[in-house]
């Protein structure tokens, strides 16, 4: 019975989909309806919020197309922006919603409907804030963005890192949460503190006398994002006390081999522990593998390895979870505007 069932939901999603053309992502005909906007393969936390976005609306809102789907902003600004012009020249007003599975592709994709006059009349969902997407929530032009808590992230993997190497148990998952922030709700203190959360001061702390070197390499240095997580991460550091925290990651977030570089440099030097944020959930095993062996636990945060057998544990949102959230609040706005 339960086969019948997902092979008669196969054949509804396929029909209610214009017949999908799998090798474009795009449907045949001339239908109207929502883009998702991916990011770089390779990043397991972005590949999470496109299947959950995916996944929610073929299963709950089948009604709703999906025009586009397998369309990679890249990993830059540039990139992020020059396919947002594409998609948007290809669909035009076709397209009622998108969905941007990070904060550069939400911001290509806002800055090409601003220059088609689109802005405000396609739902635009994002993920992860800025000052100006920001700004744009607040005047009702972008209707929503998915949150994370960077701060929380940072400071809960060096804390684990810190419990792991004391000899207590840590869960191999600790979530961190996922939140829509939207016009109505942003002045809510909670929603405030996520939109602008604390970055890190530029003030290293450093221990009296060092119990463990921890070393966190995020994904990248730049974004705001990661000065989020480092403001978290030091602020562990300084409730311990006994901790010397080594920050180093590489310049752009797809350097995965520099990434590597870092992780092997780290152990080289001998650290009692590394929190990494991997730019690639396979590249990094092989370093991963290589901490362990010599006796250097991992603990992964943001975007997860696959496989995970090594690593002591995973702090993280929930991304398949955050990516359901903006199918769920997409198909409130669409029933809304019509």
């Amino acid at each position: 019975m339960r086969r019948l069932v997902l092979v008669l939901m196969s054949i509804s999603l396929f029909v209610s989909s214009g017949c999908r053309d799998q090798g474009t992502g795009t449907t045949d005909g001339q239908s109207s309806g929502v883009i998702l906007l991916r990011y770089s393969p390779g990043s397991e936390s972005t590949e999470q919020r496109e299947q959950g976005f995916l996944e929610t609306m073929l299963s709950e809102y089948p009604e709703i197309e999906v025009i586009s789907e397998n369309q990679y902003a890249g990993v830059n600004a540039a990139s992020a922006l020059e396919k947002s012009q594409q998609l948007v020249l290809k669909f035009g007003d076709r397209i009622e919603g998108v969905f941007a599975v990070n904060e550069s592709s939400a911001d290509g994709m806002f800055t090409a409907l601003q220059e088609h006059g689109l802005l405000g009349q396609v739902q635009l969902i994002g993920f992860d804030p800025n000052e100006r997407m920001v700004q744009a929530l607040g005047e009702g032009k972008i209707k929503g963005i998915v949150l994370q808590d960077p701060v929380k992230m940072g400071y809960l993997a060096v804390m684990k890192m810190y419990d792991h190497l004391e000899g207590n148990s840590v869960d191999a998952r600790v979530p961190t949460g996922e939140f829509v922030a939207t016009p109505e709700n942003m002045a809510d203190e909670s929603m405030q503190k996520l939109l602008k959360p604390e970055q890190y001061s530029g003030a290293d702390f450093e221990p009296a006398e060092a119990k463990y070197n921890i070393a966190v390499i995020p994904k990248g240095t730049t974004h705001e994002f990661w000065q989020s997580v480092h403001a978290g991460a030091h602020q562990a550091a300084q409730e311990l006390g006994n901790v010397r925290l080594h920050w180093k990651g590489p310049i752009r977030e797809d350097d995965a081999d520099g990434q590597i570089d870092v992780v092997r440099d780290f152990i080289t030097k001998g650290v009692d522990g590394i929190c990494l944020a991997p730019l690639d959930s396979q590249a990094l095993l092989g370093a991963v593998q290589e901490a362990h062996t010599e006796g250097i636990p991992t603990i992964v945060f943001d975007s997860n390895l696959v496989p995970n057998e090594v690593q002591v544990s995973y702090v993280a949102t929930d991304n398949y979870q955050g990516g359901a959230k903006a199918a769920h609040q997409m198909a409130e706005l669409l029933k809304g505007s019509k």
